[in-house]
């Protein structure tokens, strides 16, 4: 009984034994896929074309349930598209120094076999996930191949006659170089049938061992990543829960210890500039974050920092910092809010600074002539600086500081 064609063309996803090209032609074509898995055998025959179309299909159609392409895929990283040209084109530079050295012979199986392996190769950098995932399970389960249950009797007297008849072939086909006129046919595939047979013999048992290697040093890293942190878990986070036990009837202590560990649990966690040697050198990031810690741990309340880029350190920057300090100070001392933010950030034009409340608030006009925090600490310094300061406070709606320190100002 006569199939119905099924539209677009698809490789079989259920139907396959290995990309389902032929399981998805059939159902195209409204055939059976014995016939065309017996046609596909046979047309490897005539140097190796059969082959070279079956990996094109592989790579060029969409596999069942998907709309890309292996070939997409590849072409789309930029990444997996440069291995593989890289592989192609030492194999193409192989071909072409044989054919230069007259060794015309081989070329014309070798081509279409080159062709097929960087299309094997795309198939394995471009696959998705669930197909990698079935070919892997594919080669597992191959008896010549698997590396991990083949360990009866059968399958490794399987594997060694296998290995054994290619070798000697092999073997023989290499003895008779300079026996033969024009033997470069003889001499290639020698030389394929020998690398073959090493590799049924021995790939299984190296592929074994490359697998415990990468399984034991997974778990070394892990180890020492657990390691990692229950030694910073027993120094920090245990003895600030003493702390917090001993300090039970100040609720102010209370807070500041939990906040100081947040900080420093949540920077050590997530921060990448945690990592840095001790001892090295300062830049704006890590006095910003400095400020933070002295704040908190000085007043009691939570400041939420963000810092965007960072920059070396010189005169100017040590001033911007200064003045950001004294603006948080006065946010953590007059605000009357239990916490504040402070904004950094590092631009190709300039350095800036925000900090922001949600307190009290003032009036700017009435604060006293002697009263000169503001003046001296953040206007005068920011101007001796080339910056400029801006408050904005109001009664009742907190205050705003905005440092602005332009990056010409970093190089005087």
């Amino acid at each position: 009984m006569a199939r119905r064609p099924e539209r677009p063309l698809r490789r079989s996803a259920d139907d396959a034994v290995l990309g389902g090209v032929c399981g998805g032609l059939a159902r195209r074509l409204g055939v059976s896929p014995r016939l065309l898995r017996a046609l596909a055998v046979l047309s490897v025959i005539p140097a190796g074309l059969g082959l070279l179309f079956y990996m094109a299909c592989w790579t060029l159609i969409p596999r069942a349930g998907e709309t890309r392409s292996v070939a997409t895929r590849v072409c789309d990283d930029r990444r997996q598209l440069q291995i593989v040209l890289a592989v192609a084109t030492v194999a193409l530079a192989a071909l072409v120094m044989l054919q230069a050295l007259g060794l015309q012979g081989p070329g014309i199986f070798a081509w279409p076999l080159l062709l097929s392996l960087v299309g094997a190769l795309c198939v394995w950098r471009g696959a998705s996930d669930e197909e990698r995932a079935q070919l892997q399970e594919r080669l597992d389960a191959a008896p010549l191949v698997n590396a991990t249950t083949s360990t009866g009797w059968r399958t490794i007297a399987l594997r060694a006659c296998v290995g054994a008849v290619l070798l000697l072939v092999g073997a023989v086909l290499l003895s008779k170089i300079g026996t033969l006129r024009g033997a470069a046919i003889g001499v290639f595939f020698g030389a394929v049938a020998v690398c073959a047979g090493f590799l049924v013999l021995f790939a299984p048992w190296w592929l074994r061992t490359l697998r415990d290697l990468s399984s034991e040093r997974r778990e070394r890293v892990r180890a020492q990543e657990r390691a990692n942190v229950a030694a910073h878990l027993h120094d920090s986070v245990l003895q600030t829960l003493l702390l917090i036990q001993k300090s039970a009837a100040e609720p102010t202590e209370v807070i500041r210890l939990a906040r100081n560990q947040e900080r420093e649990l949540r920077h050590w966690l997530f921060d990448p500039r945690a990592a840095r040697v001790a001892g090295g050198a300062e830049t704006f990031a890590s006095l910003a974050e400095a400020i933070e810690r002295d704040v908190e741990d000085a007043y009691g309340v939570g400041v939420e920092l963000v810092v965007v880029g960072d920059c070396d350190v010189d005169d100017a920057v040590l001033g911007i910092l200064g003045a950001g300090r004294e603006a948080a100070v006065n946010a953590a001392k007059w605000s009357g809010t239990a916490n504040f933010s402070m904004f950094a950030e590092v631009e190709p034009e300039r350095v800036s600074i925000f900090v922001r409340d949600l307190g009290a608030g003032f009036d700017p006009a009435d604060v006293p002539s002697d009263r000169r925090g503001i003046e001296c600490s953040i206007n005068e310094r920011m101007t001796r600086v080339g910056g400029r300061a801006i408050v904005r406070s109001t009664p009742g709606t907190g205050t705003e500081v905005e440092l602005v320190l332009p990056r010409d100002a970093t190089s005087r």
